[in-house]
């Protein structure tokens, strides 16, 4: 998993990420990869338990996480190339069901990767990443979206912040 996480989080970094990254997400992302990559395998280990239907639970809402998370950004980045479409805010796609559709794919990625460890301490991970990004990375963003595209109002109004149908 932490292999399959490297590769998708690499290509989003290198041929989805259109904007440059800001000096506070400097400690912000390095921190994110340390949990993934060092928390949740030192977790895990060592295990022995065949595989069941908790283990079933963690791979399905890994894979969906990833899935919801990859495709968003892959949409969203085939309908920003159209120069028709610069400079507005693009609410199609996933984005239609949630405005932070790809921070609740992470969350449920982190939250299957959890699952699999078998390790309550591992909770904290998918709790800790929920609080960023709902008291933290999603109040700042909407702030910078409010600021630079005049149709965000509208949007946020018929729009889940970040669990669809929920949040």
């Amino acid at each position: 998993f932490s292999i399959v996480a490297f590769l998708r989080l690499g290509f989003m970094m290198l041929f989805l990420l259109k904007r440059k990254i800001p000096w506070e997400e400097s400690i912000d992302i390095p921190f994110a990869f340390a949990l993934y990559y060092l928390g949740f395998p030192l977790l895990a280990l060592p295990t022995d338990l065949p595989l069941d239907c908790i283990d079933a639970l963690g791979i399905t809402l890994f894979f969906l996480g990833s899935g919801i998370n990859t495709t968003a950004e892959v949409l969203r980045d085939r309908w920003k190339k159209d120069p028709a479409n610069k400079g507005k805010l693009y609410t199609g796609g996933l984005f239609a069901y949630s405005r932070h559709i790809n921070y609740f794919g992470d969350l449920l990625w982190v939250s299957g990767y959890a699952v699999l460890t078998r390790n309550w301490y591992a909770a904290l991970i998918p709790a800790f990443l929920f609080c960023f990004f709902a008291f933290y990375n999603i109040p700042k963003l909407e702030a910078y979206l409010r600021g630079k595209y005049p149709g965000f109002a509208e949007y946020a109004k018929h729009t889940k912040r970040f669990i669809p149908f929920v949040y």
